[in-house]
């Protein structure tokens, strides 16, 4: 066991990038957080006690912490392989797209069912919920629903004159965040609750006259949400962050014009996550028969943006 631990903590290093870092997705829940209903406040307290010290933001990292080593099985829950060929085409074909053990889309559905389990005990139903608040954030990172050099894994970039170990991936999952937080680079897992709360207090003030509408109306089926989110992600692809093409991006710092364009699309992608968010689980949290109860699965799907 003394020598598997040390292992175990060396390989979790050695994975390629996966998701929004721990900062993308600490403002995701930070941000929901703030447009939650009282049942929705109430069903997170419920399985999710702070009783620790821990907070939604840390529920949010959660399921990173444990694709590798406690749950190795859900991996390739946290992307979809799109077999397009940006820039010329980005689409989205969950036939095709999704692995036989399951994908991004798959699981937001089987989490969003499990949440809406009563019949599953109450760690089930925390784990389920874990998974969303992940998840929600991962599907509006562009590269999750790429499969072109593995979603931006086997691109190497240069950011800010930085170039070791730097790949398109994890400039959009960590540095791109990190910059417009003013966080000096890092790959570590550091404590970034501080700069997330602020930045979720940001984008709650910036667009707090911001108008919105209703979609999704077909509540009982969660695939069709978690599609539509996909494909909107997935055009970013060709639209700015694969639009110049590999060879450029691997020839340029992008820690430049490439940074200042794709910043307020971070912005705007962490916003859409937080409200998505938000509004999954107060749909869901509105199911329920009571504060602590659950409801018939299928559950109910909220408003996207």
């Amino acid at each position: 066991m003394k020598l598997l631990l040390p292992f175990l903590i060396f390989i979790h290093f050695l994975q390629p990038a996966a998701c929004w870092g721990d900062l993308g997705h600490r403002t995701v829940a930070y941000l929901a957080q703030k447009y939650f209903t009282n049942e929705a406040t109430q069903l997170v307290d419920d399985l999710l006690p702070s009783d620790d010290g821990q907070d939604i933001s840390d529920a949010a990292v959660w399921a990173d912490r444990v694709k590798y080593t406690i749950m190795p099985a859900t991996r390739e829950w946290h992307f979809l392989d799109a077999e397009d060929h940006p820039p010329g085409t980005c689409q989205i074909s969950f036939s095709s797209d999704c692995g036989p053990r399951g994908c991004l889309v798959s699981a937001i559905q089987n989490m969003t069912n499990q949440l809406s389990d009563q019949s599953l005990a109450k760690d089930e139903q925390a784990d389920a919920l874990k998974f969303l608040i992940h998840f929600l954030g991962d599907i509006h990172q562009p590269l999750h629903v790429e499969a072109l050099e593995e979603g931006g894994n086997k691109i190497p970039v240069c950011f800010d004159n930085y170039c070791s170990r730097e790949n398109l991936h994890s400039i959009w999952d960590t540095d791109i965040p990190h910059k417009m937080n003013g966080i000096t680079h890092n790959r570590k897992h550091n404590d970034e609750k501080e700069p997330a709360e602020r930045w979720a207090a940001s984008l709650f003030r910036a667009n707090r006259l911001r108008p919105y509408y209703a979609e999704c109306s077909d509540i009982q089926n969660p695939f069709e949400c978690a599609m539509l989110w996909a494909k909107e992600t997935n055009r970013l692809n060709c639209d700015f962050v694969l639009k110049n093409g590999v060879n450029w991006l691997e020839n340029n710092d992008l820690g430049g014009e490439y940074y200042d364009g794709a910043a307020p699309i971070v912005n705007e992608q962490i916003y859409k996550a937080g409200i998505r968010l938000a509004t999954w689980i107060n749909a869901l949290a509105a199911q329920r028969p009571s504060s602590v109860g659950l409801v018939n699965q299928g559950g109910i799907l909220g408003r996207c943006f």
